[in-house]
């Protein structure tokens, strides 16, 4: 009997040491990364063009002072581009926001977006990385970066991320504003109904702006809220902007939220402090 308690016991030392070796490791942190760095080089290696007033001519008027408003001409057009963020988040209504760190890269030519974040519940670390790009669009979190407790995939996940993507475009790189994907129409001089086609999906959103022509809301219904049962319902999106700041000469948000608006109450389950922003990434950093 002693020695079947010895056993167990070694055995569960072994698994605490094993899953402390995990951790320290990061792999999740470690794919994300190995993901940018694939993305950056497949990056193309032409000059990058820079923005002019006459690429904001065919814009309509909310939207044209809004890129006046952050400043986007003769700066560089965007490819892709790196967000450093922290802020809070809750997976409940009834739960307590624990705080998050997170870090995000998107490839805007490719097609490309990569978040990874780090949660921390109750001193519990939980790591998350969404990897969209044209094949799919997948979300894996894990508890202390070995146990797996969500591994999401598949067309509802595509139409959300497709959503995201547009999302982090308007907020965190409006330079990305002019482009062919995305058809315009002018509701009145303070909002714009936008339609953006990516890789065959098309989502629709409204967009918001105050006097000073900065963007103050996105409104999505093309984003589908994952419930405690698994099933994904379709639930009103929006991500208010409260306060800007200047990050690399470019006027840009600050501090936002994301809220889900459902018939009974909003949910208000992230918010988020921009820390930094840096476009056309190389191996080395930004290049601007």
């Amino acid at each position: 009997m002693k020695m079947i308690i010895k056993l167990v016991g070694l055995i569960l030392l072994v698994s605490v040491v094993v899953i402390g070796i995990i951790a320290l490791l990061n792999p999740t942190n470690r794919k994300y990364q190995g993901l940018v760095n694939d993305g950056i080089g497949n990056e193309p290696k032409e000059e990058i063009e820079i923005i002019t007033n006459d690429d904001l001519i065919e814009l309509p008027e909310p939207v044209r002072r809004y890129l006046d408003y952050v400043g986007v001409v003769d700066t560089e057009k965007v490819s892709n581009f790196r967000v450093v963020l922290d802020g809070e988040m809750k997976m409940k209504r009834d739960s307590e926001f624990s705080s998050y760190t997170a870090e995000q890269t998107s490839f805007v030519n490719q097609g490309i977006r990569l978040f990874y974040m780090d949660l921390y519940l109750n001193k519990l670390k939980i790591s998350g990385l969404h990897h969209f790009d044209k094949d799919d669009a997948r979300m894996k979190i894990k508890i202390l970066d070995v146990f797996t407790v969500v591994n999401e995939h598949g067309e509802n996940m595509k139409r959300a991320e497709t959503v995201t993507f547009f999302n982090d475009m308007v907020i965190f790189a409006p330079q990305t504003l002019i482009s062919d994907q995305i058809l315009w129409d002018e509701v009145d001089d303070s909002s714009v109904k936008a339609t953006f086609t990516h890789n065959g999906i098309t989502i629709h959103a409204t967009l918001f702006f105050d006097k000073q022509g900065r963007l103050i809301n996105f409104i999505s219904e093309d984003r589908m809220a994952l419930e405690d049962d698994g099933v994904n319902t379709a639930v009103p999106w929006s991500t208010p902007i409260s306060e800007y700041q200047e990050v690399n000469g470019l006027r840009l948000p600050k501090y936002g939220e994301a809220v889900w608006h459902y018939d009974d109450g909003d949910f208000t389950y992230i918010k988020l402090n921009v820390r930094n922003i840096e476009y056309n990434i190389d191996g080395h950093g930004a290049k601007n």
